[in-house]
């Protein structure tokens, strides 16, 4: 069964999605002002909420403590990669690898996976990526400099911004 637990985090409420027994860690969704707004869309796919399971606790702190500015570790041994071809999981293999503070462009991240002209492949990777914060899909950009979309979308490019500028500030 499918839960999901609530953090607050400076920069607003996020949540972290999980299998229990074993723990597995299934998507984070990115903080809202909102709790309502993200709440709703995890009640309607997910059974329940659990602000009690100690592993979901642990991932949450991380998020919190990235907000706050600090560096975090990825948690790879609860994140459930399987379901990602192995092309989808070098890519966000790579991206993991671009430094706290930095970014690379699509293209770049395409050649760092070993994908030389796969930037449009890293991008729908990018939309689709359930884990952003421990896959720092916020750290690709454009390869003309600009942001680029966020959240699978264009929309979220304020949120991008803003964490961008927060590890520029705690590099």
């Amino acid at each position: 069964m499918k839960r999901y637990h609530i953090v607050e985090t400076a920069f607003g409420y996020a949540a972290v999605v999980f299998g229990a027994q074993p723990f597995r860690l299934l998507a984070v969704h990115l903080p809202r002002t909102d709790l309502d707004a993200l709440c709703q869309p995890l009640d309607e796919q997910f059974a329940a909420m659990d602000n009690a399971d100690s592993q979901a606790l642990a991932v949450g702190a991380s998020l919190v403590r990235y907000f706050d500015g600090q560096r975090i570790d990825i948690p790879w041994p609860v994140m459930d990669l399987s379901v990602f071809t192995p092309s989808q999981q070098a890519v966000y293999r790579a991206v993991t690898t671009i430094p706290y503070g930095r970014t690379a462009a699509y293209g770049q991240v395409a050649m760092m996976a070993g994908f030389p002209r796969a930037a449009r492949f890293v991008g729908t990777c990018m939309a689709n990526n359930r884990y952003p914060v421990f896959i720092p899909c916020h750290r690709v950009i454009k390869s003309d400099g600009t942001i680029g979309g966020f959240g699978g979308s264009a929309g979220d490019t304020d949120l991008k911004r803003r964490m961008l500028a927060l590890e520029s500030r705690s590099a």
